[in-house]
């Protein structure tokens, strides 16, 4: 489930540009950074970053599932 540094990085170029195209609906961002700023303050481990993996993760599932649906087409 370890992603390399090139799943990554598709996946973070994923994410800009899903940004990019409909930035409204990464306005949720602004409470994130909020709740990670508390849990911060509190020196509680903040969520973030298991939030973030997981979403990183989502997006390269997707982009791995619809590569393999193009290939199916062209065969």
């Amino acid at each position: 489930m370890d992603m390399d540094q090139e799943e990554m990085g598709r996946a973070l170029n994923e994410w800009m540009r899903r940004y990019t195209d409909e930035p409204t609906k990464f306005e949720r961002e602004f409470q994130t950074v909020t709740q990670y700023l508390a849990e911060v303050a509190s020196g509680v481990e903040p969520t973030y970053g298991q939030t973030g993996a997981a979403y990183m993760r989502q997006l390269l599932d997707e982009l791995n599932e619809s590569r393999a649906a193009q290939v199916r087409q062209a065969t």
